[in-house]
């Protein structure tokens, strides 16, 4: 943090939190009128933001009423059934205006529908209580969801957790809340990746949203609980709740409501999702009401498509109904280029509508993309021409200089592709770009249907299949779900491809699998009783449970209890061979303790009994969140390593935070050998310490037999810290992936993988005194993994959006830290940084500003807590 006075602090917090002008009217029958509001993107100071009993909800005089969807605005009797209960009751309109502000001015929102209506006004939401929901893509949940979630900040003065699937989409999330968090005054805070703080800074005056990914929040909940700070949670938020049938994630995120449901006064749990199987085994679990709704704001048309003939899906009959032949004119090249007629789909709704297109692979979509440009007329490249260049432009820029062919050729048409082999960067913008008709068709893998929400026109299938695995129906229901754009088409479209092969399997998926789906059975069982272990030893870690019995009352909770005859488990026996596992590998200990218990013949009859306790391995791996199979290596490893760690560079500390589950990934031994010639001494003495042998690696680089030393894992280890040495030295992530022959994803994804595993062991080794080092290291190295830069513009790289190209720009023009940049002038910056516009130049001063403003607050928060009980 820098440094700084408080008067600093005071004057800049006073000129960033203004209050916002805006107030309702009460006239003498009760009715309330709307003043002209001056909207600004400020907030309350502090000691108007307190406000501990309004009402938020959205409420509007305006409506956009479709002729096939009814909707309902929120009226002052709609205000009445949300906030009958609270009082003072005037309070509550200047700050539901505000609401209603931001949710017209940010997402165009201008009503509630009406199932969202009568969702707020469930018994379980008014009481507070357990609720699931299940509402078709794209029909408005989320909404509902932050409605709730803003209810428990400022009426229950509660914080919140939101429960998101995936680290893309927590970013996502996190963008689109915080002009909330800004105008109203409530902390938000990411958990995904390396980012979050354990356990969270205990606040004063305002609440906190913590948006979280499935394994942060299960850490969250983990320091929470340890801390004894589980009262001032009100409510947990899980989106895509289906992914609790999903593998080792589902695993976590069922032992994280576990956890949840076994504290008293439980946090209110609310689950959503667009598709739910065993929803009544659910239901047991979370002790839930039930709310499901098939409102689709647009209308959901399905087909498949076998040569040139579309069938029509028949949800009625459970059939597919010929419906027409495709009219596409192709001559034969063409028709040997694109035998499955993708184009001539495609080419029905660009470039006057929108169209995704699913493929089963990174590179085929890359192909598609290609394939449908290659069919398009030059004319096309006069729509949106200007705004074409302009996002090439910033691909350019966020790629420091440098972009992909494919890219390149495509974007111009309104094409583009979006994958993992993308960056962070690269996605965002090309979202946006489709979400403003920019592009107007992006061939995409299916991991768009569970991310960021890019509705479409039509959504076409590329095939029936994802990777090699044939299409379920709940990915389907993803897929098919981004079909159809709100306001601006009554009809989305979704067209699957298939061959006369794949019609057998395709129609069992479509109706009979849609029917009889057991897609939420519990995972805790699988991989070895993987999971089950984890959550005893949290549970006996964190002093929930530490007797035999207790954990047992802990299995029966779980949903996998609920199925247990259907899935053919024993939970005793999980239990014992759980616990016997955690004894052999001391992470856990059996002790004896003695208590008094009542009987007849004594008053005083002490009685002995088993007590589990954590061993301090056992303690660092739930403190970590480490993987039970990893955490004896794991403190062997950073107790090797710091027999003759090297800190002449960062090489060495890349090398020990390198996660031990690396993806399968093929040494280039010619790269490594090159990029070995570049370096110093100092550098080349890991080699050394790793007993890696030069004379092996040029053997292996020319193709010569060699005998190698040190174990695979060793090496790879050491070849992906190379590689993400180079991005530690300012290369761009393109260099870098063109050098090592790698995705630009690829890269960014191990980066990402790096930072998270350092945190965890930033936390696992604050358990041992003798990892000291450890605990002075990692803090700055983790921030310059998840930056991804150097100490010189890192203080900078907080700013939202602001790219390391920029970054440097600033430091070189004097702006050093993020006081010099809240102090600076818009049009002074302007002056000294090259191609710097102005109002990006505000953009800048005011994120300054705010994160400055941040900053003093969790000083003052850390110094209350400091001194809380004692003055």
């Amino acid at each position: 943090m820098d440094d700084f006075d408080l008067d600093l602090v005071d004057e800049l917090c006073s000129s960033f939190c203004t209050p916002y002008s805006s107030q309702n009217i009460k006239t003498a029958d009760g009715s309330s009128t709307r003043s002209n509001r001056k909207r600004t993107s400020t907030i309350d100071p502090p000691e108007n933001s307190i406000i501990k009993k309004v009402c938020l909800t959205d409420v509007t005089n305006k409506s956009m009423i479709d002729e096939y969807d009814e909707i309902n605005m929120l009226d002052e009797s709609a205000l009445q059934m949300l906030c009958e209960e609270w009082e003072p009751r005037s309070q509550f309109p200047t700050l539901l205006d505000r609401v209603a502000d931001l949710l017209e001015k940010y997402r165009n929102i201008r009503a509630l529908h009406n199932w969202q209506k009568k969702c707020l006004d469930l018994p379980a939401r008014r009481k507070n209580q357990n609720l699931i929901y299940t509402l078709p893509t794209s029909g408005g949940k989320t909404l509902v969801a932050e409605i709730m979630m803003l209810n428990c900040l400022f009426h229950r003065n509660l914080d919140a957790i939101f429960i998101l699937p995936f680290v893309a989409v927590v970013q996502e999330k996190v963008r689109s809340l915080q002009p909330f968090a800004d105008e109203l005054g409530f902390h938000l805070e990411e958990y995904a990746s390396s980012k979050g703080r354990y356990p969270p800074l205990k606040r004063r005056i305002k609440r906190s949203l913590y948006v979280c990914t499935i394994e942060k929040a299960n850490s969250l909940i983990n320091s929470l609980i340890e801390k004894n700070r589980m009262s001032e949670l009100g409510i947990v938020v899980v989106d895509e709740l289906h992914m609790i049938g999903e593998g080792q994630r589902g695993a976590t995120l069922e032992c994280l409501l576990t956890k949840v449901r076994m504290h008293k006064p439980q946090p209110q749990i609310v689950g959503m999702s667009a598709t739910l199987a065993n929803i009544g085994d659910l239901l047991k679990f979370l002790d839930a009401q039930f709310y499901e709704e098939r409102f689709r704001p647009v209308e959901l048309e399905e087909y498949v498509k076998i040569n040139d003939f579309v069938y029509k899906i028949d949800r009625n009959s459970n059939q597919l109904i010929e419906h027409r032949q495709l009219d596409f004119k192709y001559t034969k090249q063409q028709l040997l280029n694109d035998p499955d007629r993708i184009v001539g789909l495609v080419s029905e709704v660009i470039p006057t509508d929108s169209c995704l297109v699913f493929c089963a692979s990174k590179l085929n979509c890359e192909n598609v993309a290609r394939l449908i440009v290659s069919f398009m007329p030059e004319k096309l490249l006069e729509d949106n021409r200007e705004k074409r260049s302009i996002l090439l432009e910033s691909l350019v820029e966020v790629n420091e200089g440098d972009l992909c062919d494919t890219l390149k050729t495509t974007i111009p048409f309104g094409v583009a592709y979006h994958h993992s082999g993308l960056t962070g960067d690269e996605r965002q913008l090309i979202e946006e770009a489709f979400l403003d008709g920019i592009l107007t068709c992006l061939a995409c893998t299916s991991t768009l249907s569970t991310g960021v929400n890019l509705p479409a026109k039509r959504v076409i299938l590329r095939s029936p299949y994802v990777a090699n695995q044939f299409l379920t129906f709940a990915q389907y229901k993803q897929m098919s779900g981004r079909a159809g754009r709100t306001g601006q088409s009554q009809i989305g479209e979704c067209y699957v491809i298939a061959h006369e092969r794949d019609m057998k399997p395709l129609q069992d998926m479509l109706f009979t699998i849609a029917e009889n789906d057991t897609g939420c059975d519990s995972h805790l069982s699988l991989n070895n009783n993987y999971a089950i272990k984890q959550l005893l030893l949290s549970a006996i870690s964190l002093k929930m449970c530490t007797t035999y019995e207790s954990l047992m009352n802990l299995l029966q909770k779980t949903l996998l209890a609920l199925q247990a005859d259907r899935l053919n488990v024993n939970l005793e026996n999980l239990l014992d061979e759980s616990l016997q596992y955690l004894i052999d590998t001391n992470i856990i200990l059996i002790k004896e303790e003695e208590e008094q218990q009542q009987s007849n013949e004594s008053d005083n009859e002490k009685v002995k009994r088993l007590i589990y306790e954590t061993t301090k391995l056992g303690k660092a791996t739930v403190e970590g969140s480490v993987e039970l199979s990893i955490a004896t290596s794991l403190h062997n490893h950073l107790t090797l390593s710091l027999i003759n760690m090297n800190l002449e560079n960062p090489l060495h500390l890349l090398y020990i935070t390198m996660p031990f589950d690396l993806p399968n990934i093929t040494i280039g031994f010619r790269q490594l050998v090159d990029r070995m010639q570049e370096m110093k001494n100092e550098e080349k003495l890991v080699l050394k310490l790793l007993e890696i042998d030069e004379t092996f690696l040029h053997k292996k680089a020319v193709g010569l037999p060699a005998q190698q030393k040190v174990s695979k894992e060793t090496m790879l280890r050491f070849y992906v810290a190379m590689m993400l040495y180079d991005l530690f030295k300012n290369k761009s992530f393109y260099d870098v992936a063109k050098f090592w022959d790698q995705s630009r994803g690829t890269i960014q994804s191990l980066y990402s993988q790096v930072a998270s595993f350092a945190t965890s062991i930033l936390y696992f080794s604050k358990i041992y005194d003798e990892f000291w080092p450890y605990h002075q290291l990692l803090p700055i190295f983790v921030q310059r993994l998840t930056f991804c830069t150097s100490l010189e513009i890192l203080p900078l790289m907080e700013i939202p959006g602001i790219k390391r190209g920029r970054a440097l720009q600033l430091v070189r023009a004097g702006y050093r830290t993020l006081r010099s940049l809240a102090k600076a002038q818009p049009d002074e910056l302007m002056k000294v940084v090259l191609n710097l516009p102005l109002r990006t130049a505000q953009i800048l001063v005011k994120h300054s500003k705010r994160l400055l403003c941040e900053q003093a607050e969790d000083l003052r928060d850390q110094a209350a807590e400091l001194v809380e009980n004692i003055i």
